[in-house]
């Protein structure tokens, strides 16, 4: 196993290295194929642990024996795959396989709105590091591995987020990024230093080691660094102007990557801890809850599709946060549904912004004022477009319901006057963000045709192979929008230190 783990680690990089040196006839095919192939191997090393769940397995290759003299080696290169690592494990590499896969499609002369295909063998060599910097974070054992791979997520953000470099905001946006999300990072390091320095290690399971006032400190630390990643609180304003990037980045960007780094090190933490201070939980309630009403707020201001998604991603965002910090307050159900909502979100949302990606390259813009009536033009995407919303937006049957339910029993297990106050802006959010893009998804795709949209060639006289790649996609993705919460439950359930 310990092979395969190795594997999932060095093969993106080796086919980062294949982009750069292929041609442009076979870069495509070879980033597919190698896509699928670390989706397979996923698919082998989760088999494989699943049987060891809940408390997973943990090899180590190496050691720092010059950080502990006259002591036991300090572990600190290896892998860890537990119940949690599996979802994190799972929705990068499957979300990849999708991204890369339209990329194919996307980064092309064929794509109206940005009609080039410079700049293309750097674009996927960044986007395979990223997705290896993800699996990085997935498998790592400990702090110190994981911070290691937190930091090459903030460098492979902002490349591909200023992948137009002629364009200057694209290029604003992507150091705002870098310096806000690396000034996250910087707590995180100090947290890392902290957690040592006290147990001399950098396993999470450490934080059970740690006095309580030094537990309050370190595991603020860590929540401010997870802020920052996942765009929660003050700390949101880098995530909507990064829709700069690529429409396939975003998608990663949103549903698998970078943001979802910063929850996952909070459950990490909530898990490993096992008795995280009440009040830090409260603080991560509090945070959450402002975040999902502000997140709200912002949805009636935007017309660029992609910028509502993003404001969009920050409310679901704080629902993962919202289920952490219940889980740290005492409600394992509402730890559970945090979690599951990281896998239910991320097949919605990127679902969603590949479909915004493919009417952005036939329109060659994403306004809500100058979208219309698409339907009649657009069908397949269109239908995907509404499933997409009907998941994110927690309408049963589709994935999030699921999530947003157990979120729901984890406030009303707390009970008293603190479940009823987080219940009551939860499910206001609920239906006013319903409401909101039922209105949005009305105007876009069942009204009259805008001038826009009339003056849309058919898109069947598109080349035969881009329009299979995008159906495979989204009827693919609409399919995990019902499957994937069924697929996860046995995960969720199985959730430990």
């Amino acid at each position: 196993m310990t092979t395969l783990f190795i594997l999932l680690l060095v093969l993106p990089a080796l086919l980062g290295v294949l982009a750069l040196i292929a041609g442009r006839e076979i870069r495509g095919f070879c980033m597919v194929a190698g896509s699928l192939i670390l989706l397979g191997l996923a698919a082998w090393v989760i088999d494989l642990a699943y049987p060891a769940l809940p408390e997973g397995v943990t090899p180590y290759l190496g050691t720092f024996p010059w950080l502990s003299p006259g002591r036991e080696p300090v572990k600190v290169i290896g892998f860890r795959l537990d119940a949690l690592s599996c979802i994190m494990l799972a929705v990068t590499t499957l979300m990849g396989c999708f991204v890369i896969l339209f990329s194919t499609e996307y980064m092309s002369v064929r794509n109206v709105e940005h009609p080039t295909e410079e700049g293309n063998p750097r674009y996927y060599f960044w986007l395979m590091m990223f997705v290896g910097s993800m699996i990085g974070v997935s498998l790592s054992p400990n702090f110190l591995m994981l911070l290691w791979f937190w930091e090459i997520t903030t460098l492979c953000s902002w490349v591909l987020i200023s992948h137009y470099r002629h364009e200057a905001r694209s290029l604003r946006a992507g150091y705002k990024a870098l310096i806000m999300t690396h000034g996250g990072g910087l707590f995180f390091a100090l947290a890392t230093v902290l957690v040592f320095t006290k147990t001399g290690s950098f396993e999470f399971s450490a934080l059970r080691d740690l006095d309580r006032p030094t537990l309050w400190i370190v595991t603020f630390l860590f929540l401010i660094a997870a802020w920052v990643k996942s765009a929660e609180g003050p700390f949101f304003t880098w995530l909507p102007d990064a829709m700069e990037a690529p429409t396939p980045v975003s998608a990663y960007l949103h549903a698998a990557a970078m943001v979802k780094a910063g929850v996952y090190l909070m459950a990490r933490i909530t898990l490993a801890s096992g008795n995280v201070p009440a009040s830090i939980g409260m603080i991560t309630v509090i945070m959450s809850l402002a975040t999902i009403v502000v997140g709200l707020i912002f949805f009636f201001y935007q017309d660029d599709l992609k910028r509502l998604l993003a404001f969009s991603t920050i409310t679901h965002l704080g629902y993962i946060l919202l289920g952490i910090g219940l889980g740290m307050l005492g409600s394992q159900a509402g730890i559970k549904g945090g979690v599951l909502h990281i896998p239910c979100h991320a097949v919605g949302k990127t679902l969603l912004f590949l479909c915004v990606g493919r009417i952005a390259m036939l329109l060659g813009t994403k306004n809500i004022s100058e979208i219309s009536g698409l339907f009649r033009k657009m069908p397949v995407t269109s239908f995907a477009f509404t499933v997409g919303l009907f998941s994110i937006m927690g309408v049963p049957p589709f994935s999030c319901f699921f999530s947003k339910v157990i979120l729901f029993s984890g406030a009303m297990e707390l009970g008293g006057w603190i479940g009823f106050a987080i219940l009551i802006p939860f499910a206001l959010e609920a239906v006013i963000a319903l409401f909101w893009f039922l209105r949005v998804g009305q105007n876009v795709f069942f009204k009259e045709p805008s001038p826009i949209v009339t003056r849309l060639y058919d898109p069947k006289d598109r080349p035969f192979f881009g329009r299979l790649i995008a159906r495979v996609i989204f009827i693919t993705l609409s399919g995990l929008s019902v499957a994937i919460p069924w697929i996860m439950f046995t995960f969720v359930d199985r959730l430990g230190g």
